[in-house]
């Protein structure tokens, strides 16, 4: 039993490196050495790139609407108050 243990934490501990790397560096293609982006690795890029678009996006209408609607309330605040031109 003792022996089954530790052959089965050897083999856990001997295979670390690879189970700890994300799944770009698991991938066939760049242990071979090709280097280029495809698979999975375009995956991640793409998805990458796809959230910062999001999050950019969602805070420049976050930014639109706020805009829009301080012009609003400020068309508002002019139409009732009757902006009279006063003189000193």
């Amino acid at each position: 039993m003792r022996f089954f243990l530790a052959s089965l934490i050897g083999a856990v501990l001997a295979n670390a490196p690879a189970v700890m790397a994300c799944e770009g560096c698991k991938e066939p293609s760049s242990v071979a050495g090709n280097g280029g982006v495809d698979g999975i690795s375009l995956g991640f890029s793409a998805s990458v790139i796809f959230m910062l678009v999001m999050v950019g996006s969602i805070l420049t209408g976050f930014a639109l609407m706020m805009s829009r609607s301080c012009r609003q309330l400020d068309a508002a605040h002019r139409a009732a108050s009757g902006q009279t031109n006063w003189s000193p």
